[in-house]
């Protein structure tokens, strides 16, 4: 009788064991479905907002974009879209003033392209701003690398190559933000300095070094004048 008992308990416990490593194997199958199209449906976002961006950063150059400030504003103001609310900051600087007037007349008609093209802004904020901000330091280093050359030697010190960029660079444009986030990336690819400073504190730097040697600088725009001369 307890052997008969036994017996079915054991099958029965076979048959629960058979049917909870199903359920298990359902499990992971439905997940594992589930990852891939989840995972297909980031691919599929993703290539759209590269090709999107990629042909609009043609037509405009925001390098304002660059400074770090600047563009944590910006996801603030894409976050503000996607919540329906209204982001502003009295106190702008100009960079910011020039941030907010371009996602207002320009950035938020490319999202409503994007938008109707597939792409879904509401979050995914901060992956359309950083695919965005890597192709505009792409484009940014590419155009000025081109306008200037390779203008540091190599196993130049920090302080010599500060010297060839005040005096390489447009006057009016270095401390601008695309000016300076090509600087140190330029310096990284030469192999020399490991750039951890903020853009801020490389700005600090250089106009401590162009302020210190400031009759040194004035000398050589004077030989420069002089030579067009003759």
């Amino acid at each position: 009788m307890f052997a008969g008992l036994k017996s079915r308990l054991n099958e029965k416990r076979a048959v629960w064991s058979k049917e909870t490593q199903e359920r298990i194997e359902q499990y992971a199958a439905y997940e594992r479905s589930r990852s891939l199209e989840e995972m297909n449906r980031k691919q599929a976002q993703q290539s759209i907002v590269n090709q999107e961006v990629e042909k609009y950063l043609r037509t405009v150059h925001p390098s304002f974009l660059l400074k770090p400030e600047t563009n944590r504003a910006l996801l603030n103001m894409l976050y503000a879209r996607s919540e329906g609310t209204f982001n502003i900051n009295l106190s702008m600087t100009k960079d910011m003033r020039r941030a907010y007037s371009f996602y207002h007349n320009e950035l938020k008609v490319f999202l409503s392209l994007l938008e109707r093209k597939g792409f879904k802004t509401q979050g995914q904020e901060e992956l359309f701003l950083q695919s965005f901000l890597t192709k505009l330091r792409e484009n940014n280093y590419r155009s000025l690398a081109e306008a200037y050359g390779d203008f540091v030697p190599e196993n130049a010190s920090v302080t010599e190559a500060f010297e060839l960029y005040i005096d390489t660079v447009d006057k009016e444009n270095k401390y601008e933000s695309g000016h300076l986030d090509f600087f140190a990336t330029y310096l990284n690819h030469k192999g020399i300095a490991d750039f951890t400073w903020t853009k801020g504190r490389m700005k600090r730097r250089l106009k401590h070094y162009e302020k210190a040697h400031k009759q040194e600088f004035k000398l050589k725009e004077l030989e420069r004048r002089l030579q067009r001369i003759s």
